[in-house]
């Protein structure tokens, strides 16, 4: 499998989708900001955070995200997940991801064994 990797500064704006007076709105919110309301940036750990990247691939078509982890400190901060595990949070993640995160700008080519001898 090939995997591809897409950077996002702490300032990318993604948009979430809001209801206000029961219409829907698309808000610009910053990745990081999205990920950590959402539950999947550690405590005290926003303010060190400068980089993200997310790990994808396509499979017959379709872009599939692998993971999603601070590019600076080698964590990972989310991970794909089975069907079973998936949450609310989960998808409301990779569905703002996938729709304006312009994954196709990639950084290059994702070895998982390359990147560890960086960590």
């Amino acid at each position: 499998m090939e995997y591809n990797e897409t950077l996002y500064g702490k300032q990318y704006l993604l948009g979430k989708d809001v209801y206000v007076d029961g219409k829907h709105k698309i808000l610009n919110v910053p990745l990081i900001d999205l990920m950590d309301e959402l539950g999947f940036i550690p405590k005290d750990e926003y303010n060190q955070i400068f980089t993200l990247s997310a790990v994808w691939y396509e499979n017959d078509g379709e872009v599939m995200v692998h993971q999603i982890y601070n590019y600076d400190s080698g964590e990972i901060l989310w991970e794909d997940k089975s069907d079973d595990e998936w949450t609310d949070n989960d998808e409301e993640l990779l569905t703002a991801l996938l729709m304006y995160g312009n994954l196709q700008e990639t950084f290059g080519e994702y070895s998982p064994i390359d990147r560890r001898d960086y960590v």
